[in-house]
């Protein structure tokens, strides 16, 4: 009995502190909805924010890239942070191209599409410029169609720039390719021009066209002496120094800006209205051919200041630069070992013929390609 009689003095004093604290919550409005001055039936509901639904980007766009019914979404934000230059409605994005690379999750805005692939360079250069990052600078460089990737190169596009160099030995004082010639010298006296003074008398143009024949005359590659058997002879070369060709990547990420020219686009004239029949008489004289597009002779890329200078060098002295395309997730570095004739003998296991007492017939001096393979350019044929 006496263990009954504690466990209802517990659960009484465990009832009473219960009802002590929900009234302390009621009174101090620590339950909300229960009375007191923080809830209760006469408190007032917080006010409502008012949205409104924009368009919003789901994927990230490149520049020129058409935008798709599912890369937008529309979102609810707060009317008091609308900008009326956001755009509310898919329609006004769906089927338009992207002004300018756009990232996954902004708020499009009018400046962010256009319609047209012309409007991307309306204005060109201030569109330009605002692609290139700080500290990169664009340069352009001439382009054919085996050196862009039979022209599959497009604004975006990362690429690499491979250069192939031709090295000849030349005098160090001269710095004229070797070998030197020699020359016969005639008495003390050296004349530079006709009818100039150099200290041995003045040379009239007949001399002086006489004194360089016999320096020609005279003239030959300078050789060496070896010695075959009991022979001793004096070689000389047989043709001019042959280059020593090495070809390497020297920028292995680039950003490509465009391709082709930056042109103004202009508006065209409107044409005079015409009667119906006049306009079909002269669609009858005159036959629509179709314009075949101008392949792009030129490429501007985005590259780093060294870069550009070096670009620079090599386009002044005449170098072909020939552009590789990277694929759009490859984000690594691209390692290349420079090729020369050694490397691919060494790494492809190549093998010097050796010198047989029999050949092939007909004569073969230099390898060149069939005339089926030959690439010719099409003709644009009328529309029948």
């Amino acid at each position: 009995m006496r263990r009954v009689g504690r466990l209802i003095l517990f659960l009484a004093v465990f009832i009473l502190l219960a009802v002590l604290c929900v009234v302390g919550g009621m009174r101090f409005g620590l339950i909300p909805g229960l009375g007191g001055e923080g809830g209760g039936a006469g408190a007032e509901a917080a006010p409502a924010v008012e949205t409104t639904q924009v368009v919003l980007l789901a994927q990230p766009a490149k520049r020129g890239q058409r935008i798709t019914e599912d890369m937008v979404a529309l979102v609810d934000i707060p009317t008091d942070t609308f900008v009326p230059t956001m755009l509310v409605n898919p329609d006004d994005v769906v089927g338009k191209l992207a002004a300018r690379d756009l990232p996954q999750g902004i708020f499009l805005t009018q400046g962010d599409v256009v319609d047209t692939a012309a409007a991307l360079f309306e204005g060109a250069g201030s569109i330009a410029a605002a692609q290139i990052p700080p500290g990169y600078v664009a340069i352009s460089i001439p382009i054919s169609r085996l050196t862009s990737v039979s022209y599959a190169i497009q604004p975006g596009d990362r690429v690499g720039v491979m250069v192939s160099l031709p090295f000849v030995d030349v005098d160090p004082e001269f710095q004229a390719v070797l070998p030197n010639l020699t020359a016969a010298v005639i008495g003390n006296a050296v004349w530079v021009s006709a009818g100039e003074d150099m200290g041995g008398g003045v040379m009239s143009a007949e001399t002086l066209q006489t004194f360089v024949q016999q320096v020609t005359a005279a003239g030959g590659p300078v050789g060496r002496a070896e010695t075959d058997g009991d022979f001793n002879l004096y070689v000389v070369p047989s043709e001019a120094q042959r280059p020593r060709l090495v070809t390497q990547l020297i920028i292995e990420d680039a950003r490509v800006l465009h391709v082709g020219d930056f042109l103004e686009r202009k508006p065209q004239p409107t044409p005079e209205p015409q009667q119906e029949g006049q306009q079909m008489q002269a669609e009858q004289q005159q036959p629509q051919t179709p314009e075949a597009p101008a392949a792009p002779d030129v490429v501007t890329l985005i590259v780093t200041p060294q870069d550009a200078v070096t670009i620079k060098y090599l386009l002044d002295r005449h170098m072909i630069l020939t552009l590789v395309l990277r694929g759009a997730d490859d984000e690594g570095p691209l390692e290349t070992e420079a090729v020369t004739l050694t490397y691919l003998l060494d790494e492809y296991r190549l093998v010097i013929p050796s010198k047989e007492p029999f050949d092939l017939a007909p004569r073969t001096d230099t390898v060149t390609w069939p005339d089926e393979f030959r690439y010719v350019e099409p003709t644009p044929q009328p529309e029948q």
